[in-house]
């Protein structure tokens, strides 16, 4: 692990983001396409690494700086919060349409941000309800690693993959339950942690061969499993949620690779990257609303969407949907009053 006193993997990092987003994009392109089937679970495959690059990023960027608590929550949760509120409000009006019947009133805005704190009023903002938590750990972690010997730290992640996917794959094909209380170290913190040592690690030739390796046969395995239907099919944990073990292997041999071919590439990719992947969040936040609007138009068309190869026109539609909403967001923050909000 390196030594260095002040970590800024910037550049690499703009052009891993870059692809996290137009992942996450490619992950919600659904009923498009007309075949094969094997296409489809191939796209979305190697989609599932594209939530985990963003936990992964974030621990890697945050877990190696140093700052008061009181200015990093200033500085940093607050750019997540302003958005997530905004942007929760948004898909509430969308979906839930709460003012159709009576208008606005006080008890209907009320039971607007009742709903917004118990769960997300779109289905992909649930990853930041989960990055909010880990950025209030954020200044606890800091500490954690900046004090631990890498064995301790190695520990630690040892624990989050037993409490996690470890548990999860003998909980979920075995009649085995734990019974020890060591939950507190599963959710996404693991990632967080992996995403600072894997930032820092040197990447060897043998350290690239071996996350190679390790991404291929996770990739393999996740394929497997969404395209044969593997047990157990009534629960995600196991083997098909994020915190899934070949979830989280499949997306540690990618982040190595992907760090890798980003301090490899060009100066012209890399200003492309940085300029692009300053978007990323707000194309997050914004292109489920994207994907509404253009499966909405090709109807309009009267153009079938579940139609054309799906090998060609996945990745198309996710294309298109990620330059709509990259359009955008790059819009709305040049506007200062809107700029907070992506």
């Amino acid at each position: 692990m390196s030594e260095e006193k002040e970590f800024q993997p910037v550049q690499w990092v703009d052009f891993a983001r870059l692809i996290a987003a137009f992942l996450v994009v490619l992950a919600h392109i659904e009923g498009w396409g007309a075949g094969p089937d094997w296409a489809s679970f191939f796209f979305y495959t190697i989609s599932r690494i594209g939530v985990p690059f963003f936990f992964l990023m974030s621990g890697c960027l945050l877990l190696s700086r140093e700052e008061d608590v009181l200015v990093f929550l200033k500085k940093r949760a607050l750019r997540i919060a302003i958005p997530f509120l905004v942007w929760s409000v948004l898909y509430d009006l969308l979906y839930s349409r709460p003012f159709e019947v009576d208008g606005v009133t006080f008890e209907g805005v009320l039971r607007m941000f009742v709903r917004i704190l118990r769960g997300p009023r779109g289905g992909h903002l649930w990853f930041v309800y989960s990055l909010l938590g880990l950025y209030l750990l954020t200044p606890i972690l800091r500490v954690f690693v900046s004090k631990a010997k890498p064995s301790e730290l190695y520990y630690f992640i040892g624990l989050w993959f037993l409490a996690a996917p470890i548990l999860y794959i003998v909980e979920g094909l075995t009649p085995l339950r734990n019974g020890f209380d060591i939950y507190y170290v599963g959710g996404y913190v693991g990632y967080f942690l992996i995403g600072y040592v894997l930032g820092r690690m040197e990447i060897t030739p043998l350290v690239n061969r071996l996350a190679l390796a390790v991404f291929i046969a996770a990739f393999a395995f996740s394929f497997f499993v969404f395209s044969h239907g593997f047990p157990p099919l009534d629960n995600e944990l196991p083997f098909r949620s994020y915190p899934s073990l070949n979830i989280i292997l499949m997306s540690m041999g990618a982040f190595v690779l992907v760090r890798r071919l980003g301090e490899k590439a060009s100066e012209r990719v890399l200003r492309f990257s940085g300029w692009a992947g300053q978007s990323s969040f707000g194309i997050y936040l914004f292109h489920l609303m994207v994907i509404g609007w253009v499966t909405q138009a090709w109807a309009g068309l009267g153009l079938n969407p579940a139609a054309g190869n799906s090998l060609i026109v996945l990745p198309l539609v996710a294309i298109v949907v990620f330059l709509i909403s990259w359009g955008v967001v790059f819009i709305l923050g040049k506007i200062p009053i809107l700029r907070a909000i992506v």
